[in-house]
């Protein structure tokens, strides 16, 4: 990093507090800079904040001044905007070492904010390149949904996909603030963010709801049925806004909900849709892939999903059955041995089967190791039977290595 060369000793000093509290000088693993949602008559809340940012770190505090009042004029909650203005003003005549010193908000409310200043200039100057050529690794498949949402919960960030022609397109990013305990939701109550996939299921107009939740909310189902299964209780996780008091939340201060400010919730919303069901895969963090990388992973897992699909219209039962999991089959809700006795019986008749499968997603499960998720609708024939259906199939490798599923339904 270059400090140009009329800084001040105070302002070098200065500069180099702000950068060590940012991390500038941390090796951090590349995320994606989306396009950012910019309000009307102004650069936008985000693009704004780090103008400024960057005005203090070339010294010059004049400009660095003029530039939060204007944000403090179109975004008068912002709280960021009015501690960087105060340290501005202290700055212009006082030694300068860190920011909010001497600030007379609570140490809890400070450090907050500071946490948030740093995940926003992390994510505009350390990690804003590897969007434009990578993806997430979980985006294996997303069907016909003409949205995907995908949230990197370690770097406090929500980002949109847009289903373009089969493939991801990222479309917007937003800042976004988690559970105060962070994330791995367990037990209700826990204030932590669960990691996992969901799905949209409703959304609650803002006058519906109390002011904590700002202009509206979308919440998800979880728990999942992986959820349940692991015992994890709980509800009432939602993407919503933020009180009318405040512009933004810092990054760890919900109750286990998902936040963005009102304006990105307002945004979002034109993309996210409970009669879509739109996905949500709510990440510790995100593994960024090439496209040919992504390719590659979504034709190993369809592979997979079609040895299933050949071994069953095989009719060779036990080759059918060896996709299945011995231990706990459907998350412990059916005794595999009395299931594939019937399966067995019921094959004895059949002279062909035909299986049709039309995958509508297909996710890496977030937070677990080898494992992923799809769904798709079955059309089924055989000699004297027939069915469609929709199927919801989770995969997870075995412990020798070998790709079972520990769900079907």
């Amino acid at each position: 990093m270059v400090i140009r060369s009329y800084l001040t000793t105070a302002l070098r000093t200065a500069f180099c507090c702000i950068a060590i509290l940012l991390g500038l000088f941390l090796p951090i693993e590349s995320f994606a800079d989306g396009t950012q949602n910019v309000g009307a008559g102004d650069k936008g809340y985000e693009p704004a904040i780090i103008e400024v940012l960057e005005r203090l770190e070339s010294g010059e505090l004049e400009r660095a001044l003029s530039l939060v009042e204007l944000h403090l004029v179109n975004h008068p909650k912002s709280r960021i905007a009015h501690l960087l203005r105060a340290d501005i003003l202290n700055a212009q005549g006082n030694p300068f070492y860190e920011i909010g010193q001497g600030s007379a908000l609570p140490v809890k409310d400070l450090q907050g904010l500071k946490h948030q200043i740093k995940a926003r200039w992390q994510h505009s100057k350390v990690h804003s390149l590897v969007a434009k050529e990578k993806v997430p690794s979980s985006l294996l498949h997303i069907g016909d949904h003409p949205y995907v949402l995908v949230a990197d919960m370690q770097n406090g960030r929500l980002y949109v996909y847009q289903n373009s022609e089969g493939q991801p397109e990222l479309i917007r990013d937003y800042y976004m603030s988690v559970g105060s305990a962070g994330y791995g939701k367990q037990v209700e109550g826990d204030n932590k963010t669960p990691i996992g996939v969901y799905h949209v299921n409703r959304y609650i107009e803002g006058k519906r709801l109390p002011d904590l939740y700002g202009k509206g909310a979308f919440p998800v189902n979880y728990p999942n049925k992986y959820d349940r299964f692991l015992k994890r209780t709980g509800y009432g996780i939602w993407l919503h806004g933020t009180p009318s008091t405040t512009y933004a939340r810092e990054p760890w201060t919900s109750e286990g909900c998902f936040v963005l400010s009102n304006e990105d919730l307002l945004d979002v919303a034109k993309f996210v849709s409970a009669e879509a069901k739109t996905p949500v895969i709510l990440s510790d963090h995100i593994e960024w892939v090439g496209r040919q990388e992504l390719d590659r992973k979504r034709r190993k897992f369809l592979s997979v999903v079609n040895k299933w699909q050949s071994d069953w219209e095989s009719v060779d039962t036990s080759a059918y059955l060896s996709n299945y999991t011995t231990d706990r089959l459907n998350f412990g809700a059916t005794s595999y041995h009395s299931w594939a006795a019937k399966k067995k019986k019921l094959n004895k008749s059949k002279t062909f089967i035909q299986v049709d499968i039309d995958v509508e997603e297909m996710f890496l499960y977030p937070g677990e190791t080898d494992m992923f998720v799809v769904s798709f609708k079955q059309n089924y024939l055989s000699n004297n039977f027939q069915s469609q259906q929709r199927k919801k199939q989770y995969w997870k490798k075995d412990n020798l290595g070998v790709w079972k599923i520990i769900y079907e339904g």
